[in-house]
């Protein structure tokens, strides 16, 4: 057995697995422990030619050949885990830097070679890591690793192999610790599932230490590594496949994994045995402690246990937790026996930010029971409508969706249909409280309706009214769908409904309100709706409009569109006076001329106090902010006709009126088509 003074691998010092190399030397020397009295160990056998001849196992070697294995594939799958979270973070061509948490710096520069906007095959990825503390190995990173991407097979969605520049390693140790050589992997990640697979390129995955005097070099053939994250069993398992000709231990072994490593989401594992199969079919493994709790793994030669090491690092493999999306930033895991975690909440969603079209998750460490909680509400404050919502479980995830969605920018108090107080239970009986509270929907879209200062109305036979979505935005970009659709009234007709701009007419002579629905999306698939309710009057009953405008400026319809409320228009000849009364703001327009003056197109007269024409009475009503006494104003007739029996047949009028200080244009069209003022 080769003795190399202050080893340290990069899974040992750096990625801190299970026990440095040069700790777990000295305890074999020792005669191992935790395991009973020291016996001494039996001398090992020079091996008869190099690292790749299978290496001859016994006491010795065999209570440090099984943690150098393990700590091999860990850290070929934390250096490919590396260049995924990598991968995640770009759509285009562009550099991004950062400053890693534990110190030191971090780049990567990624090409999308086809320009079609996401990482597919062909694309290149490089990152370069100055004195970088790294999460994955737990330790220190200089160097380059680079990254070509393929085309993935099967199902799997992204694939491609790494290789490392010269010097990719720890130079903070002595001695030195590089990788070198190459890795291929594949990854998949799904609505229940995230899986990794690391496998062997063209060339061998080494792992070389070094000193001023000494070089040492691990070299890993047929590779076959796997990390699987199932969010429905809450589980995280790991199994290993390889071949390991190494200069440290003086021969080369095959290792599998006999038993999958196999965790909860937030636990040490506590079930898994990685197997060394040496010269003369000998067997060396690695293997959880069967004691419950016992936070140790067994180190045995054949089926004698020679020793126990604890069952600490290497957290982003004992911990599923750090496989989800949710967790990429955090620097560390918090890893418990089995027998201490229990059924807890894991991953909870942002609740301040949720999509209007999006669901809310809340992920557990155990496998959820048939929740007791069926039905849930979003219900809206400060005018936003009620949404029922859905509650579903698949494994250890609660997802709570609303039936419809949400209203862009409203804000809603999640509530269940249940008054227990721990409706959400794990397979075990379990218990906890829902988990509701305060949702905030994210504007991401914004949907906006405009008539380009038209009133909306379409009035008379041959009216046309432009609706305009153009201001319509998603998160200050235009959106990437339109659509527009009538939901009641009367049937009109849209020229482009798929476009920004839509012009409608009338399909039929029709009376009503039509409301009209503006529907705008993202590239994400989020929507938002607006809807304006525009008067139709387009056939040849007797038809009335007012038109004005109030004390923010807005342009406002009162018409008899569909209005069971009263309205008239009639004359008065023994006073020389026309009486016009609107349907719903019951405006008023009271006006008698004197007995020289007649009704005729072409009048323009004034009206209030002490006015030089004569007339008498004024426009009514509460149109602006409340009922004007002292008003005053001018109007023209542009059309009026009497029938036989000396009735208004047709009748257009507009006003400048003065309440309290504040001008309102008018108009008043009783069957006439003549277009109201803007």
């Amino acid at each position: 057995m080769p003795h190399f003074p202050e080893i340290a691998t990069l899974h040992g010092r750096l990625g801190r697995h299970l026990l440095p190399i040069s700790a777990v030397l000295m305890l074999a020397a020792c005669g191992g422990g935790g395991g009973g009295a020291a016996t001494p160990p039996t001398a090992p056998t020079p091996p008869t030619s190099s690292a790749d001849t299978p290496l001859l196992l016994n006491a010795s070697n065999a209570a440090i050949a099984p943690v150098l294995a393990f700590g091999t594939g860990a850290t070929a799958l934390a250096a490919t885990q590396m260049a995924i979270d990598w991968a995640g973070q770009f759509n285009s061509s562009a550099t991004q830097s950062r400053r890693c948490s534990g110190g030191g710096t971090q780049s990567a520069t990624f090409s999308d070679a086809d320009g079609n906007g996401r990482v597919s095959a062909g694309d290149r990825l490089s990152v370069t890591y100055a004195g970088c503390y790294s999460k994955e190995l737990e330790g220190v990173v200089d160097g380059t690793m680079s990254v070509t991407f393929t085309v993935p097979s099967g199902d799997q969605q992204l694939a491609g192999s790494i290789s490392f520049a010269p010097g990719f390693g720890d130079h903070t140790s002595i001695p030195h610790e590089e990788l070198t050589g190459s890795l291929r992997f594949d990854h998949t990640s799904g609505a229940v599932s995230k899986l990794l697979r690391v496998h062997s390129d063209t060339q061998p995955f080494i792992m070389v230490f070094s000193d001023a005097s000494t070089i040492k070099k691990e070299t890993v053939t047929a590779l076959d590594l796997q990390h699987e994250l199932r969010i429905d069993t809450a589980r995280a398992t790991t199994s290993m496949r390889y071949r390991l000709a190494s200069e440290l231990l003086g021969g080369s072994l095959e290792v599998s994994t006999a038993t999958p490593w196999r965790s909860w989401f937030d636990t040490l594992p506590d079930a898994g045995e990685l197997l060394l199969t040496g010269a003369g079919n000998g067997k060396a493994s690695l293997r959880v402690h069967p004691q419950p709790g016992f936070g140790q793994f067994n180190l045995l030669l054949g089926d004698t246990v020679l020793t126990s090491t604890p069952a600490s690092g290497t957290g982003y493999l004992w911990s599923s937790g750090a496989w989800l999306a949710q967790n990429a930033s955090l620097d560390r895991y918090d890893i418990k026996l089995d027998q201490s975690s229990g059924f807890k909440l894991l991953i909870a969603p942002d609740m301040s930010r949720m999509a209007p079209g999006g669901a809310l998750t809340w992920i557990y460490t155990r496998t959820l029971d048939t929740p007791r909680l069926h039905n849930a509400l979003f219900r809206g404050h400060g005018g936003a409508a009620d949404i029922a919502a859905t509650v579903s479980t698949n494994g250890a995830m609660l997802t709570v969706k609303p039936v419809t969605q949400l209203l862009a920018g409203a804000t809603y108090q999640l509530t269940s249909d249940n008054r227990e107080a721990d409706p959400i239970r794990d397979t075990a009986g379990n218990a906890l409280r829902e988990p509701f509270g305060i949702v905030n929907v994210t504007q991401s879209i914004n949907a906006n309706i405009t008539t380009r200062g038209a009133p909306a109305l379409l009035l008379g036979a041959s009216a046309t009214l432009t609706l305009d979505a153009g201001n319509s935005s998603a998160d200050g970009k235009p959106v990437s769908a339109t659509r527009w659709k009538q939901l009641s009234g009367p049937a009109l007709f849209m020229d482009k409904p798929d476009t920004a701009r839509v012009t409608l007419s009338s399909a039929a002579p029709g009376k009503g309100v039509a409301v009209i629905e503006l529907e705008t999306g993202n590239a994400a698939g989020e929507v938002d709706r607006q809807q304006i309710s525009i008067d139709v009057l387009t056939d040849s009953s007797p038809t009335l409009v007012y038109s004005y405008r109030n004390s923010k400026g807005e342009l406002l319809i009162d018409s008899n569109a569909s209005t069971s409320e009263p309205s008239y228009v009639r004359y008065l000849p023994d006073t020389n006076t026309l009486d016009i009364r609107s349907t719903k703001a019951h405006l008023r327009f009271l006006v008698g001329l004197p007995a020289n003056q007649r009704w005729q197109a072409g009048t323009s007269l004034t009206y209030g106090d002490d006015n030089p024409d004569g007339v008498q009475g004024r426009l009514l009503g509460y149109y602006i902010l409340h009922e004007c006494f002292k008003e005053k104003g001018s109007f023209t007739v542009l059309d009026f006709t009497l029938d036989a029996a000396g009735q208004p047949s047709r009748i257009a009028i507009d006003i400048e009126d003065e309440c309290a200080g504040v001008r309102s244009p008018v108009s008043i069209r009783y069957n006439s088509d003549l277009p109201v003022r803007p």
